[in-house]
């Protein structure tokens, strides 16, 4: 969306005014990103891009709580350049140079804290093309420097037209860009049928075979590669709305294995979260001053059926009004999980071998399996 202002311009007024959540976009000014603190001057061209899914619009009202309370900062709280992000949890203004250090900053705190990498492992990364993959792939490709370890980029083609060709694009320029070996493989080839062609077929819950499937394949190829580990763009966003799902479905044991597998095996590659303490709004900032450039609003085209859609919106209303929210259900994510594992640790369970790809599987069938043959 594209705004020419008429006269000078609040930023958070006029996205309230929109019906706008500002934790579910990013604004630019002149094409520069701009704090939602902002003011934009009378002529100056406002942007406000839409990182994910549209979010559904809210009514026009003034800024509530901690919005109607910020006020904009000339200067980074770190130096005398003007702030290019605002962050409403710890109320920081900082500028490009800044956001970005306190951005890689954060990851290297999650790998040390998890003990994610360790100096000369091959790490693999899930590169999508999307802004997670792109923000995580240059992050991590700058981090090398400091902690010595091999990166790979590993890309899968679900086969979505008009969605994913982009995406798979810009995968390939931006892994040439830093150097960083590409391999990549589609659902087609592996699998004989891409989501399109299943969605074709009626299916409902694709997210649930999207999923299914692109995990499958990714840990096989990471295994055949020889990696060490391989690390995905989750953020925090997807950790705060991985809890509320497994809440409302009910599902304690999803808990237990988020973040590794509950009975150790040599046929899982570990995989690993360095985004996970990063909101969804500040990795799209990091990946925009850092040269990706968004198709606003784009999102896979059988997203908006699955119950995550709804949750992200929600739980983005909650971290608006509350800052903070979203570190909040992570915690307790890792609270409860610790508890489920402490009982899970008690039963007898055992990795076997599907008796149709040989992949590992908690039963005989494993669900990539089962799914396909349901088809």
């Amino acid at each position: 969306m594209k705004i020419t202002a008429s006269c000078n311009t609040s930023i958070i007024q006029l996205l309230h005014e929109l019906g706008l959540c500002p934790e579910a976009v990013i604004v630019t000014i002149d094409g520069e990103l701009a704090p939602e603190t902002a003011t934009a001057k009378k002529g100056q061209e406002i942007r406000i891009i839409h990182y994910k899914h549209v979010p559904p619009l809210l009514s026009a009202q003034e800024p509530q709580g901690p919005w109607k309370k910020a006020k904009y900062e000339k200067k980074c709280a770190e130096c005398e350049l003007p702030p290019s992000v605002y962050l409403p949890h710890p109320k920081l203004h900082l500028c490009e140079k800044h956001f970005s250090l306190r951005f890689e900053k954060q990851i290297k705190h999650s790998i040390r804290d998890y003990n994610m990498i360790e100096s000369g492992q091959k790490i693999g990364l899930g590169v999508s093309g999307g802004k997670d993959s792109f923000a995580l792939l240059h992050a991590l490709s700058r981090i090398r420097n400091s902690l010595p370890f091999e990166l790979i980029a590993i890309t899968i083609d679900e086969g979505i037209p008009g969605y994913r060709d982009e995406a798979l694009e810009r995968a390939e320029k931006t892994c040439k860009k830093l150097g960083i070996p590409q391999h990549k493989y589609s659902f087609k080839k592996e699998y004989g049928i891409t989501i399109s062609q299943i969605a074709k077929k009626g299916v409902t819950n694709l997210c649930s075979y999207c999923g299914v499937l692109r995990r499958k394949l990714l840990n096989k190829k990471a295994r055949e590669l020889k990696l060490d580990k391989v690390a995905i763009g989750h953020n925090l966003d997807d950790v705060a709305q991985t809890a509320m799902l497994n809440l409302i479905r009910n599902e304690p044991m999803r808990f237990a294995r988020f973040n590794e597998p509950l009975v150790e095996s040599s046929e899982f590659v570990k995989r690993i979260r360095p985004l996970l303490a990063i909101r969804e709004k500040e990795v799209a900032s990091y990946a925009y001053l850092h040269g990706y450039r968004f198709n606003s609003g784009c999102c896979c085209p059988h997203s908006s059926n699955a119950m995550r859609w709804g949750v992200r919106h929600q739980i983005n209303f909650l971290e608006d009004r509350y800052p903070g929210t979203k570190q909040k259900m992570s915690a307790s994510f890792s609270t409860l999980q610790k508890i489920v594992r402490e009982k899970v640790a008690k039963e007898n369970l055992e990795i076997k071998e599907c008796r149709e790809c040989g992949e590992p599987s908690s039963t005989d069938l494993c669900m990539a399996c089962r799914m396909l043959n349901d088809l």
